[in-house]
């Protein structure tokens, strides 16, 4: 399984944490799902 997630998509959370970083395009990043999930149990959206 792979996560794929959009960073820094809510403009107004990120003037809530005084974030001054401002891409022309989403942040895309991946999180395997070892980091997630333990003993090979699933994972259910």
């Amino acid at each position: 399984m792979k996560i794929f997630a959009v960073g820094l998509n809510y403009d107004s959370h990120n003037r809530e944490m005084k974030r001054v970083f401002e891409a022309s395009e989403p942040v895309i990043f991946m999180k395997p799902d070892t980091a997630l999930l333990r003993n090979g149990n699933p994972f259910f959206l």
